[in-house]
């Protein structure tokens, strides 16, 4: 497999509750990864396994434990333009498959 972009992992850090209201966690970068982004769709997410869910994207990529749903991808493309990719749902062979959606 062809690694030819480098991503940012970035999670959601742990909710705190002040007063009986939520404050949501904010995103924290956890390393950057070599992956593999292809262009897919939800009708090839259902065809091939099927699970109906919205993506735009496939990653490939080595397993790593830090990538989960909910995970977001940053991205910079070759026009200098920052993409950001949220994870939907994970493929687990010898390696991932990440079905991702732009955010």
């Amino acid at each position: 497999m062809f690694y030819d972009f480098k991503v940012g992992i970035w999670n959601k850090g742990l909710s705190t509750k002040v007063g009986g209201i939520t404050i949501p966690g904010v995103l924290e970068h956890i390393k950057d990864l070599d992956v593999d982004i292809q262009p897919y769709s939800t009708a090839l997410l259902l065809k091939d396994y099927g699970y109906n869910i919205e993506v735009n994207k496939r990653i490939f990529m080595d397993y790593d434990s830090a990538v989960k749903i909910g995970t977001v991808f940053y991205y910079v493309n070759l026009h200098g333009i920052t993409e950001k990719y949220e994870v939907k749902t994970i493929i687990n062979w010898d390696y991932l498959e990440v079905m991702a959606l732009g955010i």
